[in-house]
């Protein structure tokens, strides 16, 4: 079977030297598309909305690879749309750590109400989460 997609030493790199704010561009909208493939719930939403706010983020539309984009920061997008669910939370977890205990609590009820919506109704592709 094929390895689950996985940020590199590259990518670690890259998402290191960025600020939190650009940080956030970039992820946080994959990781609200991925949310809504999965559960499309307004509690959901608002749970992501209040991972946002904590990190000083603000959720917009998900960037595109364009050709502005410098290549590795394309190729980093690319990983991150193929990561799943699980795993991007948990980049989000480990980069923002220093935010405390509220941003840990929300972002493990987020995963167990994925997890759950998984359990009961059954993802098309547990790659997804």
């Amino acid at each position: 079977s094929k390895r689950p997609a996985h940020l590199d030493k590259r990518h670690r790199e890259l998402l290191r030297s960025l600020s939190e704010q650009e940080w956030g561009s970039l992820v946080m909208p994959i990781v609200q598309r991925k949310l809504v493939a999965v559960d499309d719930s307004p509690e959901s939403q608002a749970i992501l909305g209040d991972i946002a706010a904590c990190c000083g983020i603000q959720l917009g539309s998900e960037p595109a690879a364009n050709a502005i984009l410098q290549r590795n920061q394309r190729m980093l997008i690319l990983t991150l749309r193929s990561m799943s669910l699980k795993a991007l939370l948990s980049t989000v977890q480990r980069c923002f750590a220093q935010r405390g205990q509220q941003l840990e609590a929300m972002l493990d009820t987020l995963l167990r109400r994925c997890l759950s919506m998984w359990a009961f109704e059954g993802v098309q592709s547990k790659r997804e989460l």
